[in-house]
């Protein structure tokens, strides 16, 4: 993915350049979504999930057996990486979430319910680490 600064993600390689992508992404997500802007919402917020699954592996010691076996830039092969090590308990939200994409992509703005969405992209992340425990995932405007 290139960001409109020019940056070229596809390049990145340490965990704390895919932190800061992910929380990029959580941004530029609520953000739309707010706008009601739902298909470039929900893509900006798979971007955030596949940027935290990537800091996640790269960042902790158990996984680097996992390193060698899949490819980092295959979201379901990292969410079926990180089930087999227990990080994910249910196997499915992964396939739930892809889906809800694609449909948004194909479709264009689409009736779902963005709150509902933010709270389940931000479950997933903070048992990542990529938010903190007490997040609020809030559309609402300050």
């Amino acid at each position: 993915m290139f960001y409109e600064d020019g940056f070229n993600s596809t390049r990145m390689t340490d965990p704390r350049t895919a932190l800061i992508c992910a929380r990029f992404n959580l941004r530029g997500g609520k953000r739309r979504l707010q706008n009601g802007i739902t298909a470039s919402g929900v893509v900006a917020l798979y971007d955030f999930l596949l940027f935290g699954m990537r800091y996640y592996i790269t960042r902790h010691e158990r996984c680097a057996a996992l390193l060698e076996n899949i490819d980092l830039w295959d979201g379901m092969s990292m969410f079926e990486a990180l089930t087999r090590v227990e990080v994910f308990e249910d196997p499915l939200s992964f396939n739930r979430f892809s889906l809800l994409v694609e449909r948004a992509l194909w479709q264009g703005s689409f009736a779902l319910d963005p709150e509902a969405v933010l709270t389940e992209v931000e479950k997933m992340l903070t048992t990542l680490g990529v938010m903190p425990g007490h997040a609020n995932g809030s559309l609402k405007k300050p």
